[in-house]
């Protein structure tokens, strides 16, 4: 498969957050829309993960790569579950495709990864929590080299020079995209505003502003962000803060309140249940335990 130069200089994949999970027997993530891509090695134990409808069962070992815009779902097997996950966006969008699959085909789940694939996930995670002023550029290049790795394990990322597609248009492919993405209504004018909240997660929320954006009324702009996310412009904010918070707990040593404030709430208490709500903890338990 050729790809065009044009890409490549355009590419580029924004960390976000990582953080290692335990779960115990039991343990579900009820089906929710994700607005970022995300990587999981799988520590111990093994679960189902329903990727736009489709399951995937994993366990020790694998790596798990979950496209932005899809709907997730996971449930624990056994009795323990544990995994590390990054999460990140990638600069480059065409037409809604999921990138990384349809041009370096990645798929879902890769067999026994590596010793040296586990390090990255690790020094992504501990450099996540470090102050060293080299972390960010160690954490994005522990992260290429994961997708590196990834790519590595597929034959068909072997890119030909000149006489390759430059994508798979054939009906079973074209039929297995609408398949992946029929439980999203794919909108590009609310792409637009998804894109701006995961830029800009502190900015105030300013309905007259994302409307403007989107080229739509307010009301029509609820309605059609439900029908492309699953949730209104509201809650999505909500999550993506909660996500923005724990990431800044983990790596800085700002005040709870202060990181309130920064994300748009005055109310301290407010923001703990909020937290609570995502995480099952509140922000002081979850500092203590990141850094344990």
């Amino acid at each position: 498969m050729h790809i065009p130069p044009s890409l490549y200089s355009a590419m580029r994949f924004n960390f976000l957050y990582v953080d290692r999970y335990v779960f115990h027997k039991g343990w579900v993530y009820p089906e929710t829309y994700v607005p970022y891509c995300m990587l999981r090695y799988i520590l111990k134990g093994s679960a189902v993960f329903t990727i736009n409808g489709v399951e995937y069962q994993v366990h020790e070992n694998q790596v798990a790569y979950i496209p932005d815009s899809c709907m997730l779902e996971c449930h624990a097997l056994g009795d323990d579950f544990e995994f590390i996950s990054i999460r990140f966006t990638v600069t480059v969008r065409l037409n809604d495709n999921d990138f990384l699959a349809e041009f370096f085909h990645i798929p879902p789940v890769t067999e026994n990864a590596e010793q040296a694939v586990l390090s990255y996930f690790q020094e992504v995670h501990c450099n996540a929590t470090s102050r060293n002023s080299s972390r960010l550029f160690r954490i994005r290049g522990n992260l290429e080299l994961i997708l590196a790795w990834l790519v590595e394990q597929t034959p068909e990322a072997v890119l030909e020079e000149s006489e390759g597609h430059e994508a798979d248009f054939s009906i079973e492919s074209i039929r297995h995209r609408e398949a992946r993405s029929s439980a999203i209504k794919q909108d590009p004018r609310i792409q637009v505003v998804v894109d701006y909240f995961i830029a800009h997660p502190t900015e105030p929320f300013d309905t007259k502003f994302l409307s403007d954006m989107a080229q739509m009324s307010p009301s029509s702009l609820r309605r059609h962000f439900k029908e492309h996310t699953g949730k209104s412009p509201g809650d999505f904010v909500k999550e993506l803060r909660m996500v923005t918070a724990a990431r800044r707990l983990l790596v800085t040593n700002d005040r709870v309140s202060t990181i309130a404030y920064e994300l748009g709430f005055d109310d301290q208490n407010y923001f703990a249940r909020m937290f609570k709500s995502v995480f099952g903890v509140s922000p002081n338990q979850y500092r203590k335990a990141s850094r344990e």
